[in-house]
């Protein structure tokens, strides 16, 4: 009989649950902290407290209950960072309203779709992106209240919304049931059509408050993300569980501006994804900028080498530097706590730390289902308080296991210490010559060479008997004039044979990512496999 090994993460604290719904969290925290600082705008420089995030965000509930929303509504918003961003997210958790965010960087494709999803009643957009919702709603066949940030004559405007309103400070939050559907996320779309993920009021709540109590800062705290990313919605929730500040930025700052915001805001805590550190560690040398109030940087979501983890301690000498893992689905999955694992994680750069709290994990083959243990490489499958309720409108009962556990779909070990190290994602792995392929192993060699700035690497179809034979799109550092055969032979160099890049070497300009960075390597072998063969290649 097989034996279960399952690794759990720290328990909760005895008698420990938050038991309120969002709306209920978000109004009584502001009237907690009141003029503390909330947010500020890093270019205008703009503040806003606590009670004033509060003000607005009662008006915009008022009017939106006068225009009919309910609980039984969807909301959307689709809009940059700013200052008026999260009111109606907050307004929306006033009135019991489900919350599901989009990202105007998106296609009107992509838009169309997750609108299909959830069916919103009204959204919230920002006014460059106004065609593109009009244009999805279309296409989509749906029709929902439009609400615009900025000027319009068309709809009306956030600023018509935020008017004040007889009797507002006598407004209270409605009562839900803290296990209904709170907010949705998108799932990001890498391995298929994105899926409407839900969370209750008590899943996010609690994946806050473990996402608080795992030694990070949270007293000031920069990240870009729009909220369509969970890391967007769960920064924001942890200023107003610990009262701190949030530094908004509406675009990605450049390296140099990044550097300024951390010292002259003395931020705490920086998050960003993988791929955005390297302009950090770029620009290291070009300035001297006091950093010593940044505590930790987290990141996460896709791989990180060795290598620019140690250029991240070497640029930031007073920070940890937390690689984190987790998933839209059941929240934070493992990371080391700055505090008690300083050391170790140190040791371990390329690990994503031990399972977070809460958290069960189990390891099982990719064939045989068996449970696995220390350093052998299997599917991650996790159990969380925190975890989804599951997909909006849509059947998830193929993504558990027996035992209820969520297969996360990532392939990994964990070592003898309970140090996880994420491999890669089971569905972009291949076989070449009945041999599993890691995309993410080249792509760390193909960033080794000094004149590669990005890499992506896929297989290439080549016959039914041998499979798919490694290739690469590689994005090079400007002036290059490096060549695909000098490509090849240097990853050749080192690595197994059959990672050689007999697939082909492909040189583009960008690489195809989602807003948060996740490299999109569907969309990277399709447009390699429209190419004219021979064209650019090894």
């Amino acid at each position: 009989m097989d034996v279960q090994i399952i690794l759990e993460g720290p328990p909760f604290p005895p008698n420990y649950h938050m038991k309120q719904s969002l709306g209920q969290f978000f109004f009584d925290s502001a009237s907690k902290f009141k003029d503390r600082i909330c947010q500020i705008d890093a270019k205008t420089e703009k503040s806003e407290t606590f009670l004033t995030v509060k003000q607005k965000s009662v008006r915009v509930a008022l009017e939106m209950q006068k225009r009919g929303i309910t609980s039984k509504d969807v909301i959307v918003t689709c809009s940059a960072l700013t200052l008026e961003t999260p009111v109606p997210i907050l307004a929306s958790f006033y009135l019991g309203a489900k919350v599901a965010n989009s990202d105007p960087t998106l296609s009107v494709a992509q838009t169309a779709h997750m609108l299909s999803l959830v069916s919103p009643t009204m959204i919230f957009v920002q006014e460059s992106s106004l065609t593109l919702i009009e244009e999805s709603l279309q296409q989509a066949k749906l029709q929902a209240q439009i609400v615009v940030f900025g000027t319009c004559d068309k709809y009306p405007t956030f600023s018509d919304f935020n008017q004040a309103k007889e009797n507002e400070e006598m407004f209270y939050p409605a009562s839900v049931d803290i296990h209904d559907t709170g907010l949705m996320f998108f799932s990001s779309g890498t391995t298929g059509l994105p899926k409407a993920i839900c969370h209750s009021h008590f899943s996010f709540l609690n994946l806050a408050y473990c996402f608080c109590e795992s030694g990070l800062k949270v007293d000031t705290t920069l990240s870009y993300t729009t909220f369509y990313w969970i890391s967007g919605l769960m920064m924001l929730t942890s200023s107003f569980l610990k009262g701190g500040q949030r530094i908004v930025c509406t675009k990605v700052p450049e390296a140099k501006d990044v550097f300024e915001i951390i010292q002259k805001y003395k931020v705490t805590c920086l998050f960003l994804a993988p791929v955005l550190t390297y302009p950090l560690t770029d620009y290291a040398n070009s300035g001297n900028f006091d950093t010593s109030s940044l505590h930790s940087i987290l990141t996460g979501g896709t791989p990180i080498s060795e290598q620019q983890m140690t250029k991240l301690y070497a640029t930031f000498k007073h920070t940890c530097i937390v690689f984190a893992y987790g998933m839209t689905e059941v929240g934070m999955v493992g990371m080391f706590n700055p505090v008690t694992d300083k050391v170790l994680m140190t040791k371990k750069l390329t690990s994503s730390g031990k399972v977070a709290m809460g958290v069960s994990l189990k390891l099982v083959d990719v064939e045989t289902n068996k449970t696995l243990g220390p350093n052998q490489k299997g599917e991650f499958l996790v159990k969380s308080p925190c975890m989804m309720k599951g997909y909006y409108k849509a059947d998830c009962s193929d993504i558990f296991d027996e035992d209820g556990f969520l297969k996360t779909g990532d392939v990994g070990y964990y070592d003898q210490d309970g140090c996880l190290y994420i491999v890669e994602r089971r569905k972009e792995m291949f076989k070449y010559l009945s041999w599993h392929i890691v995309p993410s192993a080249i792509e760390n060699v193909l960033l080794e060479h000094p004149e590669i700035k990005e890499a992506a690497v896929f297989g290439m179809p080549i016959n039914e008997e041998m499979g798919d034979a490694p290739a690469a799109c590689v994005v090079l550092q400007n002036g290059s004039k490096v060549t695909v055969q000098e490509i090849a032979d240097f990853v050749a160099s080192k690595v197994s044979d059959r990672e050689k890049l007999r697939g082909g070497v492909f040189i583009v300009q960008e690489l195809p990512r989602t807003p948060s960075g996740k490299l999109k390597r569907r969309d990277v072998k399709n447009y390699v496999l429209s190419l004219n063969r021979g064209t650019n290649k090894q």
